[in-house]
């Protein structure tokens, strides 16, 4: 996954449609290889009903969450017991997550994105998790908790996101020198078009004035 997606949530959406396209022939692929004609029908007959059913399930969520309806959370945990591990549990708890954050019911969306850290097999979707995780316990000021998260994690693919959340946890922690760097660093990584650019730019100009020298953005990678 790359920067080209420029917030989680555009990430997300690609992810979503890469599997809609491909994940039918990949599966079928390493079915026939390891089982035959055999294997395929038997995956005809089982994993594309446990996929009708995890989309349902899924699409329940949503409409309940959008509803309003409380018992969205019980509906995704559900899943998650159930199906956890496949794609469309972590997209779950992605929802309940969003949801309880938007109910302001924090602890309850912080064990969501926890549990798809825990047990994504998507390492895309376990970083948009912990990014998310990580800005909102900034938000609940928990920095240090937030900057414990993500301070050791190698961003593969992420690395402007995590650079510019970093230099936010810094930042609020008035680590400014720290600060500084992460936002350099962010801002070295994307291209001139980019449209967080003024964002992160912005950022970096409302810090207090300090002596940022090249070798240390350069280190940081």
């Amino acid at each position: 996954m790359s920067d080209e997606f420029q917030t989680e949530e555009e990430q997300i959406e690609a992810i979503k449609r890469w599997w809609k396209e491909n994940g039918r022939s990949i599966i079928l692929g390493l079915v026939i290889g390891v089982g035959g004609i055999g294997g395929y029908r038997y995956w005809q007959s089982s994993v594309e009903e446990q996929a009708m059913r995890a989309s349902v399930d899924y699409e329940q969520v949503i409409n309940l969450a959008e509803a309003g309806k409380k018992e969205f959370l019980d509906k995704a945990l559900q899943m998650e017991a159930e199906q956890g591990g496949s794609s469309y549990a972590d997209l779950t708890a992605f929802v309940a997550a969003k949801k309880l954050v938007q109910l302001k019911e924090y602890d309850k969306a912080k064990e969501q994105l926890e549990w798809i850290i825990a047990n994504s097999k998507q390492d895309a979707f376990i970083h948009i998790a912990r990014i998310r995780l990580a800005k909102l316990l900034l938000q609940l000021n928990r920095a240090n908790e937030a900057l414990e998260l993500v301070k050791d994690v190698k961003p593969e693919g992420f690395d402007s996101i995590y650079a510019e959340l970093k230099a936010d946890i810094y930042a609020s922690l008035k680590a400014y020198t720290e600060a500084k760097a992460g936002y350099q660093l962010a801002l070295s990584t994307l291209s001139q078009g980019d449209r967080r650019r003024a964002t992160i730019e912005m950022k970096a100009n409302s810090l207090p004035a300090v002596d940022v020298p090249v070798t240390r953005v350069t280190e940081e990678k």
